[in-house]
């Protein structure tokens, strides 16, 4: 049966149980509807869904790959913090910039100036590489962040808070340029803290349709029926097949001989920066852990189509999913995910 997930609202029910054995009985079956939907790991269809689902939503391969294999021994998080941030991180007796932690005007416009330049150079390093190639986005990234805080603040400063905050802010804001945003109000409901906005996939997909949305009127919050350009996109695992044994044996092989010059770059790597002590054994070893090649024990070829409401295919996505333990996780070492940026 094909997997489909499409961008839902959900709304609990309430429930008024008497006997013992019944509270019991609804308590197992939440427990298992919670762990089922929200754990994929264990459905090599459901990674494969999530992968796409998250990428072809908002252009977010960044977090798409919680369900890889790169995050399989480790939070891809923790993966980058080690493998990227490491070189740049000097956050011990180095002195910030006087506006740091003011809340000052000075500081708000040099946090913007920073995301800001960052952001055309994400955008510039997701049209070059894509995220497929992440070695060369978080490279390439950290190393100018580097240079726009040191231009931008005036100081040598730099810990992995602010680097996640700052790329993580392009993410968002990429994802924003292409869904588009709604009004945001304020607590205070007259102080608008987002505006409305119209992204690129309503532009390619949306068809016009009334929407209620809250405006400003005589200053105070109001709900109005506009006109706007609305779009869903379904995904829909169309095949998932596991490999036969010996195709299986092959592909440990051909992903073994992807991973292993990956796996091993990580002390040059380290060198390279003039890493020691933590910093450089943190970095061989984040890289080390990427070689899964010795615990895989099945493999899915899976196809995963992306529609409108009307049922009209706009990408088709093809990859594969291993399986470690009772675990599956994306190859992201064997995949290219460039048709999933629509707006391109």
């Amino acid at each position: 049966m094909a997997e489909t997930t499409e961008k839902k609202s959900f709304r609990a029910g309430a429930y008024a149980v008497i006997a013992g054995v019944v509270v019991a009985a609804v308590l197992v079956l939440i427990t298992i509807f919670a762990f089922t939907t929200r754990y994929t790991a264990f459905s090599p269809e459901k990674v494969a869904q999530a992968y796409v689902d998250t990428i072809v939503q908002t252009g977010d391969g960044y977090n798409a790959y919680k369900n890889a294999l790169v995050s399989k021994n480790a939070k891809f998080g923790d993966f980058i913090r080690n493998a990227y941030m490491k070189p740049y991180v000097n956050d011990d007796g180095v002195e910030q910039a006087d506006f740091v932690g003011t809340g000052s005007e000075d500081e708000a416009a040099a946090l913007d100036k920073v995301y800001s330049t960052m952001y055309d150079y994400y955008v510039e390093l997701l049209n070059t590489y894509g995220l497929d190639d992440y070695d060369a986005v978080f490279s390439n990234y950290f190393a100018k962040l580097s240079e726009v805080r040191k231009e931008v603040y005036g100081d040598e400063y730099m810990d992995t808070d602010y680097m996640f905050g700052a790329f993580e802010s392009n993410v968002l804001t990429y994802g924003q340029s292409l869904t588009g945003t709604q009004r945001v109000f304020a607590s205070d409901e007259k102080t608008i803290i987002q505006e409305q906005s119209t992204g690129v996939y309503q532009t390619m997909f949306g068809t016009e349709q009334d929407v209620e949305v809250d405006v400003l009127v005589n200053d105070k919050k109001k709900t109005v029926v506009e006109k706007q350009l609305v779009y869903k996109f379904t995904t829909t695992v169309k095949e998932c097949t596991e490999l036969s044994a010996e195709e299986l044996e092959a592909y440990i092989a051909d992903y073994s001989a992807r991973i292993k010059p990956v796996a091993e770059s990580g002390e040059a790597k380290a060198d390279s920066f003039n890493l020691v002590d933590d910093a450089k054994s943190s970095m061989i070893s984040a890289f080390e852990k990427l070689d899964c090649s010795e615990d895989i024990t099945s493999v899915a070829k899976c196809t995963v189509d992306v529609t409108l409401e009307d049922g009209t295919v706009i990408a088709t996505q093809e990859l594969y999913v291993v399986e470690i333990g009772n675990s599956w996780y994306v190859d992201n070492t064997n995949v290219d995910t460039s048709g999933l940026y629509l707006a391109k």
